[in-house]
């Protein structure tokens, strides 16, 4: 059973080795996850992992680190412009991409996406966008919080310095499949919106070094495309580093 996790990003450090765990992760642990003084948890700070044990402090809940722990492997990094989703689609999207170990998601306002965010509202999402990747590290034990920027229209997000390997799902004759892709240590993957990219869209992508990529013979939903492709990137990656690879 994995054990509870806390982000100590959000804690107090009182001293060295001493942190006071913020109100909302003290509520979780106390009250949903049932977790008292003495035990230990796993803490995730800035890609390290460490053992803790809570212990009171005052009227708060404390943490105190027992030991390093070892991290769990080196990931490729992994860049995801993923276009808006309507509904809770786009959430699923962001928990199930950290799940797999990507690097960093760069929200794409593509022509076929239903949500459509006001400049007043953009702030309020990217909070609310932070909050479930910070939650879903906790939940994965992912010791890095993936970065994410504010929702831009494609060209715009291609102007981000990507890495020279860039793929691109695409619905359409002529792409690849992923899976005969050669794994890469640094890789940009582009998920359109339900529909797929308009075609002004899929020729943008490919005049940006963008290859078109199938992810199967069954045509998926948006979020799970991307959860797909990074999940391929990410095990290819760690089969070539064993030495298990064909690619």
């Amino acid at each position: 059973m994995s054990p509870p996790r806390l982000r100590l990003e959000k804690c107090t450090n009182l001293e060295e080795g001493l942190w006071r765990v913020d109100e909302p992760q003290a509520h979780h642990l106390k009250r949903v996850l049932r977790v008292v003084p003495g035990q230990e948890l796993e803490g995730l700070l800035g890609g390290e992992r460490f053992r803790l044990r809570l212990e009171p402090l005052g009227g708060a809940l404390g943490a105190r680190v027992v030991s390093a722990l070892p991290g769990k492997g080196k990931l490729p990094r992994i860049i995801l412009l993923a276009s808006l989703l309507k509904g809770g689609d786009f959430e699923l999207l962001l928990r199930g991409a950290t799940e797999t170990g990507v690097s960093t998601i760069l929200p794409i306002e593509a022509a076929r996406s239903v949500q459509r965010i006001s400049p007043d509202e953009k702030a309020k999402k990217m909070s609310r966008w932070v909050r479930v990747l910070e939650e879903a590290t906790r939940q994965c034990g992912a010791a890095t919080i993936p970065s994410i920027t504010l929702p831009v229209p494609l060209e715009k997000a291609l102007e981000t310095e990507l890495p020279s390997s860039r793929l691109a799902g695409i619905l359409q004759e002529g792409t690849v499949p992923l899976a005969t892709v050669p794994p890469a240590a640094e890789v940009a993957i582009a998920i359109g919106p339900e529909g797929d990219w308009d075609e002004r869209e899929k020729e943008t992508l490919r005049s940006a070094g963008f290859t078109g990529v199938s992810l199967g013979p069954l045509v998926l939903k948006a979020f799970t495309a991307a959860i797909v492709a990074c999940s391929y990137l990410v095990l290819a990656w760690e089969g070539q580093c064993h030495g298990k690879t064909q690619g």
